[in-house]
């Protein structure tokens, strides 16, 4: 006599449970540090896309643009009279820090002064932002 055999016998799903739960555990902490590592990396994008919009913006609105950092929120602002007035923010994820030397200012030339270093970390990754005098900007990955 024949048999179908329908379904899993109890043997079969323990040894697939197992396994499953292996790779589980491997691929959990694998995940988190990509996690990790992409929000700091959009944390750097979004300063080196708030630098280049200060630099189009100076030459654009043939206005000095000031690019600062304020309670780890960017903002680009513009002179008004005697005060520096933000016109335009920029949001960082709260998992990443940013610290910066100065608040550069942008000439309606584009060049930029004084220059600066900015640091994009969170607690895996920390990257280095620099800006030159001609609006360049350079990032260098920094070990841990």
């Amino acid at each position: 006599m024949k048999k179908d055999k329908k379904g899993f016998t109890l043997g079969e799903l323990l040894v697939f449970l197992g396994i499953f739960s292996i790779v589980v555990m491997i691929g959990i902490p694998m995940f988190k540090s990509s996690f990790s590592r992409w929000e700091v990396t959009s944390g750097v994008r979004t300063v080196t896309s708030a630098l280049s919009t200060a630099r189009y913006n100076a030459i654009k609105m043939n206005r000095s643009v000031k690019f600062c950092i304020e309670e780890n929120r960017i903002l680009l602002k513009e002179k008004k009279g005697k005060v520096w007035e933000p016109f335009l923010p920029f949001d960082v994820d709260e998992k990443v820090s940013l610290t910066i030397n100065s608040s550069p200012v942008f000439s309606p030339t584009g060049y930029v002064s004084p220059l600066c270093t900015i640091y994009v970390q969170n607690e895996h990754y920390r990257y280095k932002i620099t800006l030159s005098i001609a609006g360049r900007v350079k990032i260098v990955k920094l070990n841990l």
